[in-house]
């Protein structure tokens, strides 16, 4: 029996039906559609925005940003934020002052960096396109300076995401 047939108080379910122990993570309990799915109900920013816009959006437009320059971290760029799907984000910080979260986090990312085959920790690109859209955000979500980024609907975001996931992969579900 895998470690994900057994059940304890440890586990969440996901949207796909399976149950994840998100402090000893099996890599067969993680799924790109419940990545996928989480990430686009999920608001940058704790929700602190006159309109949602998802994690899911930020992600594929941070692999977009990375393709220009580092085409190789293009994956990595994509799932950068995936351990949110599985334990949601805390505000930067916030989680500065919460070590045990961070030792968390880094745990998850290095099972989703092993089950989907990219480095962790992330790359320097990768860093550098999520501040760069960190920033082109803040401005066009939140000052309203720019109108660069149009909020899609958290299923549009998806679809999205997925359809990224599955270009850089070639892999069908």
């Amino acid at each position: 029996m895998s470690k994900s047939n057994i059940i304890t108080t440890n586990h969440q379910r996901t949207y796909t039906g399976k149950y994840i122990d998100v402090f000893n993570p099996d890599p067969d309990a993680i799924s790109i559609q419940d990545i996928a799915h989480a990430l686009s109900l999920t608001c940058r920013w704790a929700g602190h925005l006159k309109d949602f816009y998802s994690v899911a959006q930020h992600s594929v437009l941070v692999c977009e940003h990375v393709s220009c320059f580092a085409p190789e971290n293009k994956l990595q760029a994509l799932l950068h934020d995936a351990s949110e799907a599985y334990i949601n984000d805390i505000p930067s910080p916030a989680k500065k002052r919460l070590p045990d979260y961070k030792s968390l986090e880094d745990n998850l990312m290095l099972v989703i960096a092993h089950k989907f085959g990219f480095e962790f920790p992330l790359s320097q690109a990768t860093i550098e396109a999520d501040r760069y859209l960190l920033s082109c955000e803040w401005h066009s979500l939140v000052e309203n300076d720019v109108n660069d980024i149009i909020p899609l609907s958290p299923k549009d975001a998806e679809c999205l995401f997925l359809q990224s996931y599955f270009e850089l992969t070639n892999k069908l579900y």
